[in-house]
């Protein structure tokens, strides 16, 4: 009994006693207890080393082992461990972000949504490929059939100085035409038009063949018609165009006079704007920084495709106007006059541009101004139209379309379909239908009265043509039989025959003969 007293409290004693150590392995174990004593964090995973050194340390040297403290211990190195398995190290350790709702993230999930590799029929994603290729210091324009909208149709994106890589296989390119390297620096080449057409011949056949053989885009790229603008729906159209033309009210102090735009000769900027719906500007509410009145230069640049730049680290950019399709940035200040006179309209100060182009100033491939673009392959007619002229095609068939519903409307309420049609009423009819339709009143009349006179005028057309139709079938029997029939007193519809002629002679006739 005295032992086992003996043994528990020198069990107690060794608990939070440090053993005796050596001076040679001192430093060592130091370390292991710095590491052991520290506080735990997500990222530290105890190794070996530390277990062992622990087992030590809750074993000193000396003190007798029972089945209790082996159970204790096994606790403890459970709980440190975290049920370690033997295959997990440092690298296999998924981080995961912490959430104030004690839910746990995991980046793996996130890294996952990133954007595809291979997607043919994305038009978004060809216009982010596009993207990469628009700074000149990266790359310089290039002839037509190796320009940057082709390789971006096979998956390449631009990664440097000359350089395209493709987005599937990885595979990189230098892209370099009647340029060369002298002394660390680019310099053109002057070379004959032959050697020009032989190197844009060889890197057309590049953009295919310089993927790997397994790589999706050498097989199938992205079609002509995918940067084609969905133009033809006015709901959508409307709602692009005003979402656009807010944006550039918000930079109306930086927007150039409508002096310094040059127009299209076929954009009539006042005929759209009596052709648009009447709510087009004030529904949805129009936000503080529209002008009260309509502002046209805004409306133009919208009308063109341009829309306010938004920096996705600055944010706003409020002197600038951008793309949506082909990615062009626009500098307003440079087309807008420093100083104008207000009373006369003169300018003082010119712009440092001439003038504004809102068309041209899209690149070649953009569909507001490539009309091949935005032709679709599925129309009927063959003359195409960019996609500012479809736009304004679409607001006019939407406001005949509008106009057209808004006159059968009032047709069906104050126009009486049967009264063009030359019947001869009844009493009870016609007192029925004066009870069901009330009759215009004068401001309905003078609004109708174009239609009806130009109907009436229709009607008696039609019934001109049905009388000479008529005519052609009327022969001389044909008149006989209606004379017969219209004398008073006849009973028969039919013609006469000889057995009834007979029948008709008074006897006294008869007797005579």
């Amino acid at each position: 009994m005295n032992a086992t007293k003996r043994k528990f409290n020198a069990l107690l004693q060794g608990i939070g006693a440090r053993p005796i150590q050596s001076p040679a392995l001192d430093g060592q174990d130091n370390d292991a207890h710095l590491s052991i004593n520290r506080p735990s964090t997500p990222n530290s995973i105890p190794t070996t080393d530390d277990i062992s050194t622990l087992s030590k340390t809750m074993n000193p040297p000396g003190i007798l082992s029972t089945p209790s403290d082996l159970n204790k211990r096994r606790r403890v190195l459970d709980s440190t461990t975290g049920n370690k398995t033997p295959g997990t190290t440092i690298s296999n350790v998924v981080l995961k972000k912490w959430t104030p709702g004690g839910n746990a993230i995991s980046p793996s999930k996130e890294s996952r949504t990133g954007s595809p590799k291979y997607c043919p029929g994305d038009r978004d994603e060809l216009i982010r490929r596009l993207g990469t290729f628009q700074e000149l210091t990266e790359w310089t324009p290039k002839p037509d059939k190796v320009n940057e909208i082709e390789w971006a149709k096979r998956g390449w994106v631009c990664q440097g100085k000359e350089r395209v890589r493709c987005t599937l296989c990885a595979k990189e390119l230098i892209v370099k035409i009647n340029k060369r390297e002298v002394d660390g620096k680019e310099v053109p080449v002057l070379a004959g038009s032959d050697i020009e057409e032989a190197f844009v011949k060889r890197f057309v056949e590049l953009i295919i063949d310089a993927h790997q053989e397994d790589c999706l885009w050498r097989k199938r790229g992205c079609d002509d018609s995918l940067l084609r603008l969905p133009l033809a729906s006015p709901p959508s159209a409307l709602q692009s165009l005003r979402q656009r033309y807010d944006d550039l009210c918000a930079r109306r102090s930086f927007l150039p006079y409508l002096f310094n735009l040059r127009l299209p000769a076929n954009l009539d900027l006042k005929a759209i704007k009596s052709q648009l719906t009447p709510t087009f500007f004030t529904e949805p509410p129009p936000p503080s920084t529209n002008p009260p009145s309509v502002n046209d230069v805004a409306l133009a640049l919208a009308l063109a495709g341009w829309q306010g730049l938004t920096n996705p680290r600055v944010g706003a950019v409020p002197n600038s106007a951008t793309c949506a399709t082909c990615l062009r940035r626009l500098g307003l200040w440079m087309f807008k006059s420093k100083e104008v006179d207000e009373a006369t309209g003169q300018i003082l100060v010119p712009a440092p541009m001439d003038y504004l182009d809102p068309v041209r100033e899209h690149r070649f491939f953009c569909p507001w101004r490539n009309a091949t673009v935005q032709h679709n392959p599925g129309a009927r007619t063959t003359d195409n139209k960019t996609a500012w002229e479809v736009l304004a095609q679409t607001i006019k068939n939407h406001a005949y379309l509008r106009t057209q519903s808004e006159k059968s409307n009032l047709r069906s309420v104050f126009h009486r379909p049967a009264a063009s049609v030359p019947v001869t009423p009844s009493k009870g009819v016609q007192a029925d239908a004066d009870r069901r339709s009330p009759l215009p009143g004068p401001d309905m009349v003078d609004d109708d009265d174009e239609d009806t006179s130009a109907r009436d005028a229709k009607d008696k057309e039609r019934w001109v043509r049905l009388r000479r139709v008529k005519s052609l079938f009327d022969t001389k029997n044909g008149r006989k039989l209606r004379r017969t029939l219209s004398r008073p007193g006849t009973a028969s519809s039919r013609p006469p025959t000889a057995h009834s002629r007979q029948q008709s002679v008074p006897p006294e006739t008869a007797g005579e003969k």
